[in-house]
């Protein structure tokens, strides 16, 4: 007789299931951490779940080639190497999918409004429980040693103990709130030294802010407690430069007349020959009217030319004579002598004839040279204006500091500095330009902190105290950036010690999640009904407390048959003989296969009975809450079940810090999470959204938008936020029933944002059901009956 496995395959048998064994005691051992410790999520769950699906497929998948691959196919590896990849083709997905659907399909899917609402409640226990926010008499878990094998895999079992006793969640419904909140507050002092750093973080940034604020408020202030003081300055420049006016203007005075009299001396006594020119003319050619306009134009002709070459503007050559007077009777000693004495004789006549005394005024023609200064100067004065500006004659610093020209000149040059000042402003109103220049300077360091401002994104105003400043609005838009919508109240402020951070932030936030986790717990049943609003949290919350128990079990159940066969697996290798096995007798085969079976009985002795009865916990003990919990299994569902969960809670604790172990020494977990953990989690949302039993028989999901935002209400302002709710329908006299709330339906009543459970009907028309979900843009709900 033959072997039914030749050698090498028995050899390969043997090595896959000893480097089996290594993954499978990690994932009981990661298994036990998620389940047991404080942070268990559906995600995490999942996650962990993927790795013991993928390999407890490979455990399945080694144990059928065993079994199955036998005598002749064997035999060969033509035959053998085939057999083996269609099984792995086979028995790989159906064990990682099938386990999973398995669950779902006779277990989740199937499981009622109640004990999905039980279920949810369980896992906030469990939770309270981790996180010592509660403490149930009897029952010896320790959150101090919360990271201990026997603590975590109570803790892993704990949901369904709960779960599986009705009256004690009965008896614990009524303290559901003082459980939450203590919950609450214990996960929240967990977490304190985290939120207090992130808290001391922002406030190290509000208080660099305030410290630009005060640089750029103290320049800003300083701009404008100056103000008087620059105003004062500005009015010393003005009265400076009116004084450099002055000067200048006396400056251009005297060049000016310094030029016309160079200018009268060399053409007083050229006009002086044009008018003895013209009297010749008309002495020459008085008689002979053609000559004597020739001699005159020629005359004018040369007196322009003179004009010209000075740039003077022509006038008439009378304009040039003077104004002379005597008084008749007189004369001087000086022109008796010039006049040989005829002047005398002509002022004794005047005497004579009564004239004497009276003033004789002429118009005559001069050689002097004072005599044509001032009219050259007169002739130089729009030059002059233009210039300076200024008319010539002004003969005072007073008269020149309230000329018209001298206020323009100031308006000008302040208006290039930026300084408007009226057009009927004079240098006499002082005080306006004072004004002036105070305004300039407020408006000027108004700008520039509105610069700084704009450039810090802020609208905030000059001059608030650090207690304002860090109550003002763009602050605390930064604050509640920095902290979070969750961690931050309105205002929070920077000078909280730890005490006041834990009493005004903790504490409040601790007040939101109860109010916000009450209401979702208190939730009607119906509300964990198929397509209802909760219906995917009831299974998660059914899956969590149940999967980790039924997979625990598995795993520790493959680790211990693996672990404990391979002994008599590698000393049966080591007998294999092929020459040898014809020559044994019947009754050796006999006694070897008595011994193989008995070998088999003392394992399982050894993996299930050695346990339970020599093994102990202090979660077993008759005389705690969890050994009562165990004595209502066996009562309530089966003897097996609460044997199954003594099993677990002796024989998990041993086997957990060996998976630590080969985690530690081999990272089998962390490099699954790091190269195939994604694509895997891909695969398995893709075939599963095909196979899974809630894809069938689906009524359909609700619109999230109506939860996500009672969420954002809860986390903005600590409350439910409501609309008004309004159902129409085609039929007038049509009863209307909201089914999961207790008031009667009113049109427009004002119910919190969610999903509600709508019943609609009439005489002679069809009874419409349906969930809708009521969200701030969906506020009014539309049944249409058919009869």
């Amino acid at each position: 007789m033959n072997q039914p496995k030749p050698r090498w395959l028995a050899v390969l048998l043997f090595a896959c299931s000893l480097i089996y064994l290594v993954p499978e005691v990690i994932f009981n051992a990661r298994l036990v951490e998620v389940a047991g410790g404080a942070g268990l999520s559906p995600e995490t769950l999942h996650l962990a779940e993927l790795f013991g699906r993928t390999i407890s497929g490979i455990g399945v998948t080694l144990l059928l080639i065993d079994l199955l691959v036998v005598k002749g196919v064997a035999k060969r590896a033509a035959t053998a190497i085939p057999s083996i990849i269609l099984i792995a083709v086979i028995a790989w997905p159906t064990v990682f999918f099938g386990q999973k659907w398995l669950v779902d399909r006779f277990i989740v899917e199937p499981s009622s409004a109640e004990q999905r609402k039980d279920a949810f409640f369980s896992t906030v226990l469990r939770s309270s429980l981790a996180h010592n926010a509660l403490q149930i008499e009897g029952i010896p878990y320790e959150a101090d040693h919360a990271t201990t094998p026997s603590e975590m895999t109570f803790l892993a079992l704990m949901g369904g103990l709960i779960y599986s006793n009705d009256a004690f969640l009965d008896s614990v419904d009524k303290q559901k709130g003082t459980i939450v909140e203590r919950y609450l507050i214990n996960r929240a002092g967990s977490e304190f030294d985290g939120h207090y750093a992130q808290y001391q973080e922002m406030r190290t940034q509000v208080n660099g802010a305030w410290k630009e604020y005060e640089k750029a408020n103290n320049k800003y202030y300083s701009a404008v407690n100056g103000r008087t003081k620059e105003a004062n300055k500005a009015w010393g420049e003005v009265e400076t430069q009116v004084l450099k006016g002055w000067n200048d203007y006396q400056k251009a005075e005297k060049a000016y007349l310094a030029r016309a009299e160079a200018r009268a001396q060399e053409l007083a006594p050229k006009i002086y020959a044009n008018f003895e020119e013209r009297n010749r003319c008309i002495d020459r050619y008085n008689q002979s009217e053609s000559r004597f306009t020739r001699c005159i134009d020629n005359n004018e002709a040369n007196y322009k030319k003179n004009l010209k070459k000075y740039g003077l503007p022509y006038r008439e050559m009378d304009f040039w004579l003077v104004k002379e007077s005597r008084e008749k009777g007189t004369t001087t000693v000086k022109e008796s002598i010039m006049t040989l004495g005829i002047s005398a004789l002509l002022a004794g006549i005047e005497i004579a004839a009564g004239d004497g005394g009276e003033v004789e005024e002429q118009m005559v023609f001069s050689k002097r040279v004072s005599n044509y200064t001032p009219k050259i100067l007169g002739l130089m004065q729009s030059q002059f204006e233009r210039e300076t500006g200024y008319p010539m004659g002004i003969a005072t610093l007073t008269e020149f500091r309230h000329n018209k020209v001298t206020a323009q000149k100031v308006r000008a040059r302040v208006a290039k500095e930026g300084l408007t000042l009226p057009k009927t402003w004079t240098l006499k109103q002082i005080t306006v330009f004072k004004n002036a220049v105070k305004t300039q300077i407020l408006d000027e360091a108004n700008r520039r902190w509105k610069a700084e401002m704009d450039k810090r994104d802020m609208a905030m105003k000059p001059g608030l105290s650090f207690s304002s400043f860090q109550r003002h609005s763009d602050i605390q838009d930064e604050i509640k950036a920095q902290m979070g919508e969750r961690f931050y109240v309105e205002p929070m402020l920077t000078t909280w010690n730890n005490k006041a951070f834990y009493n005004n932030v903790i504490m409040v936030n601790v007040n939101r999640e109860r109010d916000y986790w009450l209401n979702y717990m208190e939730s009607a049943v119906s509300q964990f009904e198929d397509g209802a609003p909760m219906a995917e949290d009831g299974k998660n919350a059914l899956r969590s407390i149940i999967v980790p128990p039924i997979s625990m079990s598995i795993s520790l159940l493959l680790v211990l048959v693996t672990f404990l066969k391979l002994p008599f697996k590698f000393w049966k290798l080591l007998s294999y003989n092929d020459d040898k096995l014809g020559e044994i007798t019947a009754s050796e085969k006999r006694k070897a296969k008595w011994i193989e079976q008995g070998i088999g009985l003392l394992i399982i002795a050894a993996i299930f009975v050695v346990p339970v009865v020599l093994g102990k916990s202090k979660f077993t003990d008759e005389n705690t809450t969890t050994g009562y919990f165990l004595s209502e299994i066996d009562k309530m569902v089966s003897p097996v079940g609460s044997t199954v969960l003594t099993w677990v809670l002796h024989t998990q604790p041993v086997i957990q810090p060996v998976g630590n172990a080969f985690e530690r020494n081999f990272g089998l977990f962390s490099l699954f999470e790091k190269t195939v953990m994604e694509p895997i989690n891909k695969l398995d949302k893709q075939v599963y959204a095909m196979i899974s039993p809630s894809a069938a028989g689906a009524k359909g999901t609700l619109d999230a938008t109506a939860l996500n935002e009672q969420r954002e209400a809860v986390k903005k302002r600590g409350q439910l936020a409501e609309m008004p709710f309004t159902v129409k329908t085609n039929v007038s006299n049509a009863t209307i029933r909201v089914l999961n709330i207790k008031p009667k339906y009113q049109p427009g009543m004002k119910l919190a944002l969610g999903n509600y459970h709508v019943e609609v009907s009439a005489p002679g028309y069809k009874t419409a059901k349906s969930w809708v979900s009521h969200s701030q843009n969906r506020n009014e709900h539309e049944f249409v009956l058919e009869k």
